[in-house]
């Protein structure tokens, strides 16, 4: 009776559950003489979800110089001298350190028949260094981003909610992951 009924729900599968569900239905038909055995007790699926998320200081802005002169070089040492600057007074020995900065530059020459006049704007941007955390939860996927920002913000060097001290997320990733138990 236990096997008839095994057979008869297998066809309403597809092939490869069909496998699963024959191997699990007649195992817990066991040797009972044809007697139902008492079904097991099926195991939920386990879910982990994680999160990664990256954090930095928020920037400082975008500083711009500009500068002309009678050759691209000395345009382009104007618009240096104009962007340092107006750097604060802490950073402005970094200015052309590109570890620290991100540069964009653009140059114009404009000759209206009389001498060639050349042009240079340059924008930094500072580089903030990123921190990553990462964690997991059973529960859900914000629980397990809470953690992960809790996380990046302590390598940050600023434990808790460094969102509100001056940081930013920079990316969020999320994933679940689903394991399904085995009988």
């Amino acid at each position: 009776m236990c096997y008839a009924r095994c057979m008869r729900e297998e066809r309403k599968s597809t092939p490869k559950a069909a496998a699963r569900w024959l191997a699990a239905c007649l195992a817990g038909c066991g040797g009972g003489g044809g007697d139902e055995a008492a079904p097991s007790k099926p195991q939920g699926p386990t879910i982990e979800y994680r999160c990664s998320i990256q954090v930095a200081k928020k920037s400082t802005g975008e500083f711009t110089g500009k500068g002309n002169g009678e050759d691209p070089a000395r345009a382009d040492e104007a618009a240096w001298t104009d962007v340092c600057a107006k750097l604060p007074e802490a950073e402005r020995p970094t200015c052309r350190d590109e570890t620290k900065w991100s540069v964009s530059k653009s140059s114009m020459s404009a000759g209206g028949g009389g001498p060639t006049t050349h042009s240079t704007t340059l924008t930094l941007v500072a580089i903030a260094p990123l921190f990553e955390g990462e964690a997991s939860s059973a529960t859900s996927s914000d629980e397990a981003c809470k953690a992960a920002l809790a996380d990046a913000c302590t390598k940050a060097g600023s434990p808790g909610d460094c969102l509100s001290a001056g940081f930013e997320k920079k990316g969020e990733a999320r994933s679940k992951k689903t394991q399904m138990s085995k009988n």
